[in-house]
């Protein structure tokens, strides 16, 4: 399986925002437009989505919703239908909503032939906050340990606080700078003042792969709206473009590194031979400090930081390294997603036997190899965490 084309392949899209019901319709309707091209160019990527749903409240019965979830999910809806969809069915469906108990009794009756159909039809996984609850805060925690990306319009509270969740696990935002207001009128400008501070610390905010290096505020002003003055489709376009030029998610590699070691070379051929294509075809990164560049001055400040950050982590412990094991623990109690390995043979240290590992044999070919781990990263990479 070779490397997917699009950097949004396998990676979920949160949108989130709203708009002001003082907002000039035009605006807001604007503001619909772009998220329906834009939810159009993901899923035709083989993306996903993240979205709330709820009521749709409009200022006037004929005027756009200030809510954007329902435009998303027809848009979603209408390309299943047309299109198909090249999403990897191991990482489970497309759209993931979260909602609460109190948010599905508001689904508007206009809306729940649309709802009802995409419940049915496999590709929308519907996660719920606890009974009775409608807290916005835990809402957002619950969509941002799902999101890979964050794209804002308008806004208030709410996706300042959605912002600050997606960078303190640095991931991607992108903010518009539309001036929609917010449903509440609350926050402190929004996705329009988190466009205006991205601008002047692009590096916060988004982080591009290395042949797009220093362009990150260029293709951020190239997403400019100037106040819905932009065409609409344009903006969309460099959007999608933006999208596709950011790096990928990374996978930390925590293994054997000693070359004078015995195990070195069988070990160092399984992640060559084996790991490295896997990774890349499920369109992630690799990250095996020794052998990958480093920006850090020091190897330990440069391995934890990264191990913090990983989006999943691979541990082999073959050759029964105290490093290895040391950094495997700190993954596990950070809730890091994490693929245990080792080769056959490998007396595993204290309670990991009751976690799931795989156990190479150098001796398949490279093909039964590869299969065989690629079926064990399917059907462990998404495990709870052992403490949430």
């Amino acid at each position: 399986m070779g490397p997917p084309q699009s950097v949004i392949f396998g990676r979920r899209i949160q949108i989130s925002g709203s708009a002001s019901f003082k907002t000039d319709a035009r605006l807001t309707q604007y503001a619909h437009d772009l998220v329906s091209q834009l939810v159009r160019a993901i899923l035709s990527d083989g993306g996903g989505v993240v979205l709330g749903a709820g009521k749709e409240p409009r200022p006037t019965p004929e005027a756009p919703s200030i809510l954007f979830d329902w435009t998303a999910l027809e848009i979603a809806a209408m390309s299943f239908t047309n299109h198909g969809s090249i999403w990897p069915k191991s990482y489970g469906p497309p759209l993931l909503i979260v909602t609460s108990e109190k948010s599905e009794s508001e689904i508007p009756e206009t809306r729940r032939p649309l709802w009802d159909s995409l419940l049915k039809s496999g590709l929308m996984r519907v996660e719920s906050i606890l009974a009775g609850a409608r807290s916005g805060a835990m809402l957002r925690e619950r969509q941002a340990q799902h999101g890979d990306i964050l794209v804002t319009l308008g806004g208030g509270t709410g996706v300042e606080h959605l912002a600050d969740l997606y960078l303190s696990r640095r991931r991607p935002v992108i903010s518009l700078d539309l001036p929609l207001g917010s449903s509440r009128d609350d926050g402190t400008g929004g996705s329009e003042r988190l466009a205006q501070k991205s601008r002047e610390h692009p590096e916060r905010f988004i982080k591009f792969q290395r042949k797009f290096a220093g362009t990150e505020n260029a293709r951020l002003a190239s997403i400019s709206t100037r106040a819905g003055a932009a065409n609409v489709e344009t903006v969309a376009k460099n959007l999608h473009g933006l999208l596709s030029g950011l790096a990928r998610p990374y996978v930390f590699y925590t293994r054997l590194l000693n070359p004078n070691h015995s195990k070195f070379n069988v070990v160092e051929d399984f992640f060559r031979t084996v790991v490295d294509p896997v990774v890349s075809g499920f369109g992630l990164d690799s990250l095996d400090m020794g052998v990958s560049d480093s920006e850090h001055a020091f190897l330990n400040v440069a391995v934890f930081d990264n191990l913090h950050y990983a989006t999943a982590v691979i541990a082999d412990v073959t050759g029964e390294r105290p490093n290895c094991y040391i950094e495997l623990g700190y993954s596990l109690g950070h809730a890091t997603r994490v693929i245990a390995t080792a080769e056959e043979g490998t007396k595993l240290p204290f309670d990991q036997d009751a976690i799931p590992c795989h156990f190479w044999n150098a001796s398949l070919s490279v093909d039964e190899r590869r299969q065989s781990f690629r079926e064990f990263w399917r059907k462990n990479i998404d495990r709870p965490a052992l403490i949430v």
